[in-house]
Parts: structure tokens; C-alpha cells; sequence
């Protein structure tokens, strides 16, 4: 076994194992990077990279559009199906809804996420599913909430969607109209991505 006891040789290492992964699932994201870069310097230890990947948060960030006009009844049911799900399979998030449209953030361990937006994604509600963000992190940012519900008028809607597709093309016009504090949430944490 080699000496991964100085930087150069977990240097080295880390871009060995970069290289086989380039091209494919396996290629680090940011966030693994940088818990990668940690571990280069001996700011951490493998086995606690290794722990923080273990315990690493999967988020999906998506926009929709509804086939259909949704009731406040099926507004209702929706989110009571989905906070039953949510809480048994341990995912959290925000879900906004304006005129037929939808942007929601699934956040939790991937294999549940993962499951969920799958089967999002072949649900007849839903029509032109897109991918907004998809990526891991150390955090949850609606942790409290099993389904965080938001609905909101088409003008700040329009902002919320500007603000994840084009963030640094408007940052005053979003900060000057998206008023919900959720809203803002999201959008200060997605928006770099």
C-alpha cells in the first residue's frame, strides 16, 4: 500500500483516481471536491471524508409545468401525499406552485431523492420536467419541512425563475421583487450553482 502520509503523495492520488473517474459518474462534484482538497491538505482524515460522504445530502432542483389547472383541493392533496412520503423516506424540500407551474427542491440521502424525482418525472401532472440543479451537499436548507409549500403570483414567479435560470443577469430586479423569505432561500442558495 502506498504512504498517503504527505500532501504530495494524497495529491498525486487524488489525481490518479480523478483521472479514471473523468468522464463518468464517479467524477467529483463540488462538493466532493472540496472534501477531496480537504483531505489533500490533511484538514481532514479519509475516514472522515469518507463519513461526510456517507452522510451527504442529494438535492434536485427541478421546474414543471402542470398539465393541468391544480384546485386548492388537489393543491391539498398533493402536498399531503407528498409530506407522507417525504417524512417515511426522510426527504425534505420546497414546493412552488404559480399558474400551472412548478419548482420544487427535493433534498436527502440520493437513493430516496433519486427514487422520487424518477417517478416525478413520469408522473401525468407533470409535463416538461427540467433539471435545474442536481448536486450534494453538507446541509439541507428546508430541513424542517417534509414538503415547505409556496404559491405565489405569476409576476414573482417569473423572478423565482429568473433568479435559478440566469442569477447574476438580474440580481437587483430578483432581490427588488421576490419578497417570501423562503423564496429567497432557495434562491440564494441555488443561484450560484
Amino acid at each position: 500500500m502506498n504512504d498517503l502520509s504527505t500532501e504530495a503523495a494524497r495529491r498525486r492520488a487524488i489525481a490518479w483516481a480523478t483521472a479514471l473517474a473523468t468522464n463518468t459518474s464517479l467524477f467529483p462534484q463540488a462538493y466532493e471536491q472540496g472534501l477531496l482538497d480537504e483531505y489533500a491538505v490533511g484538514a481532514l482524515s479519509l475516514e472522515q471524508v469518507l463519513k461526510l460522504l456517507e452522510e451527504r445530502v442529494q438535492h434536485v432542483l427541478y421546474r414543471s409545468r402542470a398539465t393541468q389547472v391544480f384546485s386548492e383541493q388537489q393543491l391539498s392533496e398533493l402536498l399531503a401525499e407528498s409530506r407522507a412520503w417525504n417524512e417515511q423516506h426522510g426527504i425534505t424540500g420546497l414546493l412552488c406552485y404559480s399558474d400551472r407551474q412548478f419548482v420544487q427542491l427535493l433534498e436527502g440521502k440520493a437513493g430516496p431523492v433519486d427514487l422520487l424525482y424518477a417517478r416525478i418525472q413520469r408522473d401525468a401532472r407533470h409535463q416538461q420536467v427540467t433539471t435545474l440543479s442536481q448536486a450534494h451537499n453538507a446541509q439541507r436548507f428546508f430541513a424542517d419541512w417534509q414538503m415547505g409549500f409556496v404559491r405565489v403570483e405569476a409576476d414573482e414567479f417569473h423572478w423565482v425563475l429568473t433568479g435559478l435560470e440566469h442569477p447574476s443577469d438580474n440580481a437587483s430586479l430578483i432581490e427588488q421583487y421576490v419578497k417570501d423569505p423562503h423564496l429567497r432561500t432557495l434562491l440564494q442558495a441555488f443561484s450560484q450553482a
